[in-house]
């Protein structure tokens, strides 16, 4: 099954010297642009064995991280969390993700260091707001999506495009093993349901 939603609202802003935990705008770029999130373990509530992997990433046009994750149905943990999506059960993701904290120079403020992800979980709840799942394809074709006009990957500034070209800012392309015309139909599918569950022949 191929899964996809958003991972993380849009950054703070660089700019204007956010120093925090959250991400900023710049370091959503470097994660998609330096393929980051490619590999990344998928799990559920952010426990237990890996469930499946991220093989795409993307900011989608307000600046959220998006990603697209297949999950291996092969296993029975697998099998299971792919049950809780399609019947909407699981329809939060959540970043898994460590900040190194450190003093300033002075001593007496604390600054947000390297962001290192850990994964990306399917949960019932998600900490941040709407890192929603938006879609997801079964393997044996058929597309679903839970919102109108989901913002997906196709025509979006830096990111994946149907036919595996790189982005604007060298977001990646296809998922590994998927072809570009089913990698278009889920994108398309995605983007132009109406509400979940709506399927596609």
């Amino acid at each position: 099954m191929l899964v996809t939603g958003c991972a993380n609202p849009a950054g703070e802003s660089a700019d204007a010297g956010y120093n925090g935990l959250y991400f900023t705008d710049a370091e959503l770029q470097a994660v998609v642009s330096e393929r980051k999130m490619i590999g990344l373990p998928v799990k559920a509530e952010h426990g237990g064995a890996a469930l499946g992997r991220v093989v795409s990433s993307y900011l989608d046009r307000d600046g959220r991280l998006n990603c697209v994750m297949r999950i291996d149905e092969d296993s029975v943990e697998g099998a299971v969390a792919a049950g809780l999506v399609r019947d909407g059960i699981a329809t939060e993701l959540s970043l898994g993700y460590a900040v190194d904290v450190a003093h300033s120079q002075d001593g007496e403020r604390l600054r947000a260091g390297v962001k290192e992800m850990h994964d990306v979980s399917l949960v019932c709840k998600g900490a941040r707001h709407a890192c929603l799942i938006t879609g997801y394809q079964d393997d044996g074709g058929a597309t679903f999506s839970r919102v109108a006009g989901a913002a997906g990957p196709a025509g979006a500034a830096g990111a994946a495009g149907p036919a595996g070209a790189a982005g604007a800012a060298g977001a990646a392309g296809p998922p590994e093993g998927a072809g570009a015309d089913a990698w278009g139909s889920f994108a398309r599918g995605c983007a132009g349901a109406e509400a979940w569950p709506r399927a596609e022949a």
